[in-house]
């Protein structure tokens, strides 16, 4: 009867070392898989702020454009909008 109880308990022991392998296995498989889908959403997301960054500053040049010749067309009123906004902004910040 001891030997059976002692098969039985090294069969238990090997069925669970075989079974923790396996289980170590999956975890390295599904932590594999998630850094692999990681760095491919970094590599979107990358993408995609780049295709932003180049819109932002592809606008923010042809915005500069368009100010340089209002204002090199019309220098006085330019100017007068610029002294309307430091007038505003001064009283702005007087009221602090």
């Amino acid at each position: 009867m001891d030997n059976q109880l002692n098969a039985g308990t090294e069969t238990f022991k090997g069925e669970t070392d075989k079974l923790s392998k396996e289980i170590g296995g999956m975890v390295n498989e599904a932590s594999d898989y998630l850094k692999t889908l990681g760095a491919q959403k970094l590599q979107s997301a990358k993408a995609t702020w780049n295709q932003a960054s180049t819109a932002v500053s592809d606008n923010a040049k042809q915005y500069a454009d368009v100010t340089d010749e209002y204002v090199r067309a019309n220098p006085w009123r330019a100017l007068g909008v610029a002294a309307a906004a430091g007038v505003l902004v001064g009283i702005l910040l007087a009221r602090r």
